[in-house]
Formats: structure tokens, sequence, C-alpha cells
């Protein structure tokens, strides 16, 4: 998947950087109306590959919503398109 991460955390009061997605990270994944979380297998500074807990059927080049866990709740950081 091809990454686009945002500048800032979305979602909470004080204004948070947002790092590089790192290996074996948990991050949730929106694809259309899906929703699955997955662990992120291989990253690297604009793609990563993620192992999904649920399997998700999509289009190549479908959008993906990608969330993190920060401060217990689920936060948007970027978004994706899927590459293969």
């Amino acid at each position: 998947m091809e990454l686009h991460l945002l500048d800032r955390v979305v979602g909470v009061t004080r204004e948070e950087k947002i790092n590089e997605i790192k290996t074996s990270e948990p991050l949730m994944l929106n694809i259309g109306t899906a929703t699955t979380v997955g662990v992120v297998t291989s990253a690297r500074k604009n793609e990563a590959q993620v192992a999904l807990k649920r399997p998700i059927s999509a289009a190549i080049g479908s959008r993906v919503a990608i969330s993190r866990r920060i401060d217990s709740r689920w936060r948007l950081i970027g978004v994706g398109v899927i590459k293969s």
C-alpha cells in the first residue's frame, strides 16, 4: 500500500506530529465500508505491507483511511492507496 501521512493527528486537542509507520505496529484500516485491524509487516518511507486480522476484498487502486492508536483511541493519521 502506498502511504500519504498527514502532518498532524486529527481529533486531539494538542497538536501532535505524526511519526513514520513502524514494522509490527497495529493499524486500523477503513476501505470503503469495511473496517479491519492489521499489523505492519514491512514499512518503508512511503510504502507499507499490512497483515490483516480479518481479510477484506478491495480493488487495486482503492483508497484506505489509516488510523493509529493514540491515547487509547483510534486517530486518523493518513490515507493510502492499495497497490497489489
